[in-house]
C-alpha cells in the first residue's frame, strides 16, 4: 500500500528549509501516559498550540515502501515545550512504514487501524483535541507538565511505542511543528489531500459500482497513483 507516498515526499519537501532536531526513538524515555484522555482547565494550562487563532495540521501516512520512513525517530521543527511562552501554530504528522500488506480489503483495514492508534495515546499534561473533519489538532499543555520537563521527544517516544505495538508496523517517524515559520498553508493542503485519499479508499472498499465520470472523487483518483487501479480491482471481485 503506497498511495500516500507522495504525501510523505511533499511534506518533507515543504519542510526542507527548516532544520529539525532529530530524537532517535528511546523507549525508556517516554512521556508519562494516562489510561484515558485528560481535561486541562485554562487555569492549569501553560499555553495552547494550534488553537483557533493559530494554524494547525494533523495527518497520518502509511506506506509499505522499504526505507521511506527511515529510523524510528521524532523530528521537531521549532521550539520545544520548555521554550514556548505562549500560543503557537502547531502540526503533528506521522509516517508509518509497514511490511508488505498488499492493496486489498485487508490492507485498507490495516491502514485504518494504524490511523486510529493516535486516539489511544494520552501523554500526561498534554491534552489533544483532534478534528478529523478539519485535519487539525489543538493542544493544551499543562503548567505542571512544563515544570516537570515534558518534551516533544518524550511525547514522540510514547506515540512511536504505541504504533510499534501494532504487528504490521516496522518503523515510525513523528513530526512536531511549532511556531510560524513553516508553510502551514501548504501543510493544510496536504492534510486535506490526505483526507480525500481516505474518502476515496472508503468509497472503493464499499465497492460502490459508480462510473468514474460521475464520481465526486474522480479528481483525487486521477491524481493519486494506485487509487484507480484499486477501484477497478475491487469492482471485479
Amino acid at each position: 500500500m503506497n498511495i500516500q507516498d507522495q504525501i510523505i515526499r511533499d511534506t518533507r519537501s515543504l519542510l526542507k528549509n527548516i532544520p529539525p532536531v532529530c530524537f532517535p526513538y528511546d523507549p525508556k524515555n517516554c512521556a508519562p501516559a494516562r489510561k484515558d484522555s485528560q481535561v486541562l482547565l485554562l487555569k492549569e494550562t501553560a499555553f495552547e498550540l494550534g488553537g483557533r487563532e493559530r494554524k494547525s495540521a494533523a495527518y497520518t501516512c502509511v506506506s509499505s515502501a522499504p526505507g521511506i520512513v527511515g529510523e524510528n525517530s521524532t523530528l521537531l521543527y521549532g521550539p520545544d515545550l520548555g521554550q514556548i511562552k505562549g500560543p503557537l501554530s502547531y502540526a503533528r504528522i506521522t509516517f508509518a512504514e509497514t511490511e508488505d500488506i498488499g492493496e486489498d480489503d485487508r490492507a485498507y483495514h490495516i491502514c485504518k487501524d494504524i490511523d486510529l492508534i493516535k486516539y489511544s495515546v494520552f501523554p500526561e499534561g498534554f491534552m489533544v483535541r483532534a478534528s478529523s473533519m478539519e485535519a487539525r489538532e489543538q493542544v493544551r499543555v499543562g503548567k505542571k507538565a512544563v515544570k516537570d520537563g515534558l518534551s516533544f521527544a518524550q511525547i514522540g517516544n510514547l506515540f512511536i511505542r504505541k504504533y510499534l505495538e501494532y504487528p504490521k508496523v516496522r518503523a515510525v517517524q513523528v513530526l512536531f511543528i511549532t511556531g510560524e515559520t513553516a508553510d502551514f498553508k501548504g501543510l493544510g493542503r496536504l492534510a486535506e489531500k490526505n483526507k480525500m485519499i481516505t474518502k476515496a479508499l472508503n468509497k472503493i472498499m464499499e465497492k460502490a459500482d459508480k462510473e468514474c465520470s460521475t464520481c465526486g472523487l474522480k479528481e483525487i483518483c486521477d491524481e493519486v497513483e494506485g487509487l484507480r487501479k484499486m477501484h477497478f480491482q475491487n469492482r471485479k471481485r
